[in-house]
């Protein structure tokens, strides 16, 4: 019953995204018939605000709920469809040389029609985020911050799926909309005043296609969760879990072998029965029956969602003795930092592997480098501290604090330092 209902919120979270998404879009439509021309780009920012602050507030949360690109994709935008408009009335204004731009075919008193403007700019952003994939800024962010991300599992699968699907469908309806808005602006729009075929057409119709696509959105996932119910009933579930994971380290190399994906991973990896913690003795005793080594110390990391059918994953760090490398009962070498970094940037790392190795990598150096302000420790511009496996063990940095991960994308070295902060501090609830 757990795990279905994790499903079916799942399922309703990706169309709660595209109602908020679309939405805000068609209620930009929709105020533009009342609201004057000056106050239309504060709206489209006010909706890109509240956009980026659902998701900030969203994302801030210890369990991830949905995949949130949608409201990223729309929030931009939003924003950039605001910076237009907003051109556009300066541009338009009497004190802009005079108002010199104000001759036919432009209209002082209807500068510029907010579809015309909006849908090309979100067929753009659409495809930018279609051609991206993975590898946004916005997907690297969630999964530093959920962790495991498991390419096969189930709920991974549809997250990335139906984020692509409905990118893919809102490109083409922006495709739509723009080449029939920009068709009959050419063809028939005289720029007097702002008649019934107008409204229809630029007004009237966005909103009806975006509520069409709520009636499909709907059956679609409607459909989808009776699906999985009728599949969760054929079967039986894995029960909830928990995976344990355990990075091996000694000196300056790490004990790694190959998953069944003939992916990098660490071998020393268990499942137990679904608990939140675990206490150092226990995952001691359990690393010690895989492993058939008594001497070692252990660091517990972090701990995340994960995406197994609901299980969540405890990170551990094993340390040795500084260049003891005892047999193990385990299959797999030890590797050097520099063949990590090889096989890194050859692909061959599991996608768990990865994201622990990322995490540990940015939380250190944002630690070592700047304070929790994001301040640079040492006055030296772009200094690089120095990041060794065998100093690990020593660093007293807590790797479950997501603030560090912030820190590592929002600096003192990054440009606008300060108004992004700003800007963080007030989209996050």
């Amino acid at each position: 019953m757990h795990n279905h209902n994790i499903s079916t919120s799942t399922i309703r979270g990706l169309w709660d995204n595209w109602a908020i998404a679309f939405g805000a879009i068609a209620l930009l439509m929709f105020c533009s018939l009342f609201l004057s021309k000056t106050f239309l780009p504060i709206l489209s920012f006010g909706l890109a605000y509240g956009l980026m602050a659902k998701m900030k507030s969203a994302s801030s949360q210890p369990k991830m709920g949905a995949c949130y690109i949608m409201l990223w994709a729309m929030a931009i935008t939003l924003f950039w469809s605001g910076v237009v408009m907003l051109i556009i009335n300066v541009i338009h204004s009497e004190w802009f040389f005079g108002g010199m731009y104000a001759i036919e075919p432009f209209n002082p008193r209807h500068p510029y029609i907010c579809s015309l403007i909006v849908f090309p700019i979100s067929l753009v952003v659409c495809l930018y985020f279609l051609i991206r994939g993975h590898s946004l800024r916005v997907c690297r962010n969630c999964q530093a911050r959920f962790g495991y991300y498991d390419r096969n599992g189930s709920v991974a699968k549809l997250y990335y799926r139906e984020a692509r699907y409905q990118l893919r469908l809102l490109l083409m309806l922006s495709l739509l909309l723009s080449t029939v808005d920009w068709a009959y602006y050419y063809f028939f729009y005289i720029n007097v005043n702002f008649n019934n075929p107008d409204k229809f057409y630029f007004i009237v119709m966005p909103i009806a296609v975006y509520l069409l696509s709520l009636v499909y959105m709907s059956v679609r996932y409607m459909t989808m969760t009776e699906d999985m119910s009728e599949k969760r009933a054929s079967k039986t579930l894995r029960p909830m879990m928990t995976l344990v994971r355990f990075l091996i380290f000694s000196g300056d190399k790490v004990f790694l072998g190959e998953d069944t994906d003939n992916l990098i991973d660490t071998p020393a990896k268990i499942i137990v029965p679904r608990r939140e913690k675990m206490s150092d003795d226990e995952a001691s005793n359990n690393f010690r029956d895989i492993a058939g080594i008594k001497d070692f110390t252990i660091r517990y990391l972090y701990d995340d969602t994960g995406y197994l059918n609901g299980a969540n994953v405890l990170h551990y760090a094993i340390f040795l003795k500084d260049d003891d490398t005892p047999e193990l009962r385990l299959s797999g070498s030890w590797e050097t930092i520099d063949e990590l970094d090889r096989q890194l940037k050859a692909g061959q790392l599991a996608p768990q592997m990865l994201s622990e190795l990322n995490r540990i990598y940015n939380v250190t150096m944002a630690w070592k480098t700047y304070d929790r302000e994001g301040r640079r420790l040492y006055p030296i511009k772009h200094y690089q501290p120095t990041f060794r496996l065998r100093d690990f063990k020593n660093w007293d940095v807590d790797y479950g604090d997501i603030h560090w991960l912030d820190i590592a994308t929002n600096n003192e070295d990054r440009p606008f330092f300060r108004l992004r902060r700003f800007w963080r501090k007030n989209f996050r609830h």
